[in-house]
């Protein structure tokens, strides 16, 4: 920046002037090039962070459940690992087919283990199970103690918690249709399903598909039916865990709707548990969503099934306008004339006065929304 010449007509004074110009010269593009670089480090921050949120606003919905899979087998994983050692339980299975007293292990083996154990009757048509006489428990659900052990089933005579536990499990089965029917380039954001009513002769699930205005005609909904179908083909297993809000947070960071709802759906899953969780569930490799069961044991038990309708809903508590998916269906062990399906078809189109989704919470009834799930 300065050159001092070392000639003999410099004087001390002279080389003093020029230095303090030099030093001064030093500091000033010192002082520049650290604004200029605390500029480019906060012009750099701001961008990372709108590139963050432009990445997030482009995930196709193939991504996002894809990014909920991976969070549920790590948390699956983890949760495995502490089981430091394999303790047995003794089983009290009392079936008309067989009945019997398994030796199992605890918090590994479920009540579908147990009817492979006795009858293949038993694992094809076995539901839920019912724990001591007094708990519904899900076929895929590991037993955590010693118990007694009933299969319960859809031809029985006494079957309403089979009935709701299969409508819970076909609303399951729409939200995973909603985001897989349509191009990725349709961004379909999934809130919540009301709790199975009978009275209103349809199951449901509430989503802003962000289609515009468009109207679903009869082949359409046909098109969402045979999803379905392809589902049962598969033979997937409903698979439940329970997580902390840390992790249901990282796992729902894309679904908005579903962010929201977390904190008011938190709970003590047993009376030894002094942390709140989240009940989630998956749908073999394919799907995972908020609810608390119990859901069927695979899709190879879902029989007929039909989308019925697609309503618009106002939903104060998210203030958005959102669509109410309906359909109507029947387990595979049912066997209902086309002519009589039909009809309860026509009835499943009326909108479906279920209640709609809200952040309220409120307690766990089936005249009110089991806070959506």
């Amino acid at each position: 920046l300065c050159r001092l010449k070392s000639d003999e007509n410099d004087s001390f004074s002279n080389w003093w002037l020029d230095k303090a110009a030099m030093t001064n010269i030093i500091l000033s593009f010192q002082k520049r090039k650290m604004l200029k670089i605390r500029y480019c480090s906060n012009l750099t921050a701001r961008y990372q962070s709108t590139s963050s949120v432009l990445s997030r606003s482009h995930l196709t919905n193939d991504e996002i459940r894809a990014h909920r899979l991976r969070i549920f087998n790590n948390e699956r994983q983890i949760q495995m690992e502490r089981i430091r050692r394999v303790e047995k339980i003794e089983v009290d299975v009392h079936d008309p087919i067989e009945s019997k007293k398994l030796l199992m292990n605890k918090n590994l083996s479920t009540p579908y283990h147990c009817a492979q154990h006795l009858s293949s009757i038993l694992v094809d048509r076995s539901c839920l199970a019912l724990i001591d006489d007094q708990h519904i428990w899900d076929m895929n659900r590991p037993l955590d103690r010693d118990c007694t052990l009933k299969f319960l089933h859809f031809m029985e005579d006494q079957c309403e918690e089979q009935n709701r536990a299969y409508w819970r499990t076909c609303s399951f089965i729409i939200g995973y249709i909603l985001e897989t029917a349509f191009k990725s380039n349709y961004n379909v954001e999934l809130c919540s399903f009301p709790p199975p009513q009978f009275q209103f002769g349809s199951f449901a699930y509430d989503a802003k598909l962000n289609l515009g205005d468009w109207k679903p005609n009869r082949d359409d909904l046909r098109c969402l039916s045979i999803q379905a179908y392809k589902l049962r083909d598969l033979d997937l297993r409903f698979e439940c865990l329970n997580i902390n809000e840390s992790v249901a947070q990282e796992m729902f960071a894309y679904d908005r709707f579903k962010l929201a709802q977390i904190p008011h759906m938190l709970r003590l899953i047993s009376p030894n548990d002094n942390q709140t969780r989240l009940t989630v569930y998956k749908m073999g490799d394919c799907h995972v969503d908020i609810t608390r069961g119990p859901l069927v044991s695979s899709t190879k038990q879902i029989g007929r099934f039909e989308f019925s309708s697609i309503h618009n809903i106002d939903v104060p508590s998210y203030n958005e306008q959102m669509q109410r998916i309906q359909a109507l269906s029947i387990p595979n062990q049912l066997h209902l004339h086309y002519w009589t399906f039909d009809y309860l078809l026509e009835r499943a189109k009326k909108l479906n006065r279920a209640s709609i989704p809200t952040l309220a919470k409120l307690k766990t009834s089936e005249n009110k929304t089991e806070n959506s799930q």
